[in-house]
């Protein structure tokens, strides 16, 4: 089953906890397609150059608009008997004629046709409800996101692996005098070799004082042998993505340093330790940030304490002092603790945590801090 078939399984099975008949639903917007559509999603400037698709509710019918430009690519993944792939254009003369394509104008007109012969219709942009009433299920869309299934567990769980073996493969051959620039050009070749489709975002490398700027950016500042080296890095595997930071330390680094890593680690730890259903996330903040105040270290901790992670890298919920977020079983989220102290150094050490009824499950299994 491909992942688009699990998340309208999904989307048909929230909808009838709710009590909500639906016979048809269309998709039009940018956030929800890049949901529904992760195989083929990338991130700007590519991003989804699919318009709308139609779902049958009741049967496995589906309907894809897309431009020429994804045309194939989307037959190839989603394509079968049940599927109808279309080609948008404002020309139809002028893409090739094994193209399915239909004019952007009559895309529009015979949608809202269509969608007078149906009872019960579902949509994620009212705008084409002129003339029948519309269930507005972009709420829906949002609880099934954040809600992982099996599959996309699977996914995401596989992206943190890769992102761990690349980070602790690239610092077993670090050596003095290498840039961050080439820490960062090494940990992305690996992740390729190891599966990685793509990245969650550029890699983070910072070397020595560099660690105390959250998102840096690889510079030819060169490792001396006996800088910390902060590496937050992720990978994305059919549209998921993961984000995890490590510290890498050589044996002479500074005690008070060690001492902040085990500050930092202590603190997540407490945090994720009180992750459950139901939680509201700025409660869970407060733990991690109530430790760093014990020790005169809060006003260096300037984000939040962690955020959702899935076909972005950011998305809900938001793990903040000023979160209104509750968490929900099934949430995939961050914890990463950190404290910036400028023309010194910093320490961030982040974990994924997919929240469950009872308590946390934590992705990545990885060694936290790294001896160079």
């Amino acid at each position: 089953m491909s992942l688009l078939k699990v998340k309208i399984d999904k989307l048909r099975r929230y909808l009838r906890t709710l009590g909500i008949d639906v016979d048809i639903a269309v998709i039009q917007s940018k956030e929800a397609l890049k949901y529904m559509l992760s195989e083929i999603y990338s991130p700007p400037p590519e991003e989804v150059a699919t318009y709308r698709i139609v779902l049958n509710l009741d049967s496995e019918a589906l309907e894809i608009y897309t431009s020429p430009l994804e045309y194939y690519r989307v037959k190839e993944v989603y394509g079968g008997e049940s599927v109808k792939v279309y080609a948008v254009t404002t020309n139809c003369g002028e893409v090739p004629l094994d193209m399915n394509c239909i004019d952007r104008n009559s895309a529009d007109a015979e949608i809202k046709d269509k969608l007078k012969t149906y009872k019960h219709v579902a949509v994620d942009d009212v705008s084409i409800c002129e003339d029948i009433v519309c269930i507005d299920i972009r709420n829906a869309i949002k609880y099934i996101r954040r809600s992982k299934s099996d599959e996309e567990l699977e996914i995401m769980k596989r992206a943190a692996e890769i992102a761990e073996k690349a980070i602790n493969t690239v610092a077993s051959m670090i050596e003095k005098d290498f840039s961050e620039i080439r820490i960062a050009s090494m940990i992305e070749s690996i992740a390729r070799d190891l599966g990685a489709e793509g990245f969650a975002f550029t890699a983070i490398v910072a070397i020595g004082e560099n660690t105390a700027k959250p998102h840096h950016i690889p510079t030819r500042k060169v490792y001396r042998g006996y800088e910390p080296i902060l590496i937050d890095f992720g990978v994305r595997i059919q549209g998921y993505v993961s984000d995890v930071t490590r510290i890498l330390i050589p044996k002479s680094v500074d005690k008070n340093y060690r001492e902040l890593i085990e500050i930092i680690d202590n603190a997540k730890n407490e945090a994720i330790s009180a992750i459950k259903s139901g939680v509201l996330c700025k409660d869970v903040d407060s733990i991690a940030r109530s430790r760093l105040r014990e020790r005169n270290l809060s006003n260096f901790f300037i984000h939040g304490l962690g955020h959702g992670v899935g076909v972005d890298v950011h998305e809900e919920p938001r793990l903040s002092p000023n979160s209104k977020d509750r968490l929900t079983e099934g949430d995939v989220i961050t914890v990463e603790p950190g404290v910036y102290i400028y023309g010194r150094y910093g320490v961030r050490i982040e974990d994924i945590v997919q929240v469950t009824k009872s308590g946390a499950n934590i992705l990545t299994k990885g060694v936290k801090v790294i001896e160079l």
